[in-house]
C-alpha cells in the first residue's frame, strides 16, 4: 500500500512561473498532497493543519523546519532544515523545538548539519536538493575562453559581491554576471543578465571557464552544482558544498584566503589546470535529482520504523 503524505509550508515558491524543492516532492511523488492551499501564512499555518488532521490523518507529514511553529500531531514528520539562522535567535530556537519534535530531520548539506547536530536528538539525514543532469550538461569541448561566470545577486552581506567588483577591476578576465535583484553594470568586460530562463544560464555556462562564487554564507549553493554538472569548475569560498567538495579533486578550490589576491591566483590556477570531470563528482556526491528522489523514497519507506 503507497503511503500517503502531506507537504506543509507556507507556498511552493514565491516566484511567479517558477518551480522549487517542494514541486520537485509533489512531481516525483503523487501520493504526497500539497497542504499549502496556494498560500497560508506562516502565523496561522499550524492552526489550520491541526484542523485538518482532526477529520483525516496521512501516513506521513513533511514541513519546512523554520518560519513556524511544531505541529501537535502523533503523525510521524519529517522536518527539512535548509535555512541555518544564529544560535541564540528566537528563529533558531524554534527551529530546535520543531526538530526535536518531529520523526525526523533533513539537512540540506552537511554544512547546516555541523550547525545544528549538537542541539537535534533525533534521526537524521544530510539529502541536497538535487540538480537536473539532463538540463545541466555540457553543451561545449571545454577551453580557454578568457571568461568568468557569476550566478547570484549583488548582495554584500550574504553573497560578498564586493569581491565580484574586485575581480572585475583587478583582472583582465572576461565576466558574466546572471543576476536576480536587477543589477547592472556598464563595462566593457562585463556581459549582465537579469532573471533568465534555466535554459539561457546553461548555454552561458558553457562559454565560460570557470565559475566563481564569492559568498560569505551558502548552505548549499546550487549556482555552482549546477556549473559543475556543465563540467564547468568553480573557484569558491569554504562555504555550503565546498566544505565537503575542497577534500576531493578534480571540481576547482576553495580560496585560502577571502581577498581579491587570492581568489586572482586560485582563478588563474583552474583556468590554467586540467579536470578530469566536475560533473563526474557531482553524481558522486549524490548531488543530481535521481539520487534525490532514492532518498527521499527510501526515507519515506522507513519512516514507520522512527516514529
Amino acid at each position: 500500500m503507497t503511503k500517503t503524505g502531506w507537504l506543509i509550508n507556507d507556498c511552493l515558491t514565491c516566484i511567479p512561473n517558477t518551480k522549487t524543492f517542494w514541486h520537485f516532492l509533489l512531481d516525483s511523488f503523487p501520493s504526497i498532497e500539497d497542504k499549502t492551499g496556494g498560500y497560508t501564512a506562516f502565523a496561522s499555518l499550524p492552526e489550520v493543519i491541526e484542523r485538518q488532521l482532526d477529520d483525516k490523518k496521512p501516513d506521513f507529514l513533511i514541513r519546512n523546519a523554520t518560519f513556524f511553529r511544531p505541529i501537535r500531531t502523533q503523525v510521524p514528520t519529517i522536518s527539512l532544515l535548509q535555512d541555518p539562522y544564529e544560535e541564540g535567535t528566537g528563529i533558531f530556537r524554534q527551529q530546535i523545538e520543531v526538530c526535536n519534535s518531529s520523526s525526523h530531520v533533513v539537512f540540506n548539506s552537511d554544512y547546516t548539519k555541523k550547525r545544528y547536530q549538537k542541539f537535534i536528538n533525533k534521526p537524521s539525514s544530510v539529502i541536497p536538493i538535487g540538480t537536473d543532469s539532463k538540463l545541466f550538461a555540457p553543451k561545449a569541448q571545454r577551453k580557454n575562453k578568457n571568461t568568468v561566470i557569476y550566478v547570484g545577486s549583488s548582495n554584500e552581506t550574504f553573497k560578498g559581491f564586493s569581491m565580484i567588483r574586485a575581480l572585475i577591476e583587478k583582472t583582465n578576465y572576461n565576466f558574466i554576471l546572471v543576476m536576480k535583484d536587477g543589477f547592472n553594470l556598464n563595462h566593457p568586460r562585463v556581459r549582465v543578465y537579469n532573471s533568465i530562463t534555466q535554459e539561457q544560464i546553461v548555454s552561458l555556462m558553457s562559454e565560460a571557464d570557470v565559475l566563481v562564487c564569492t559568498s560569505k554564507h551558502e548552505t548549499l549553493h546550487l549556482a555552482g552544482i549546477e556549473a559543475m554538472f556543465c563540467d564547468v569548475p568553480v573557484v569558491a569560498s569554504d562555504v555550503g558544498i565546498y566544505s565537503t567538495l575542497k577534500k576531493q579533486k578534480n571540481w576547482g578550490k576553495v580560496v585560502d584566503n577571502y581577498d581579491v589576491e587570492c581568489y586572482c591566483r586560485t582563478i588563474d590556477d583552474v583556468i590554467k589546470s586540467d579536470f578530469l570531470s566536475p560533473r563526474d563528482l557531482m553524481f558522486e556526491n549524490g548531488l543530481s535529482l535521481e539520487s534525490c528522489y532514492e532518498s527521499w523514497k527510501n526515507l519515506i519507506k522507513d519512516l514507520k520504523e522512527q516514529k
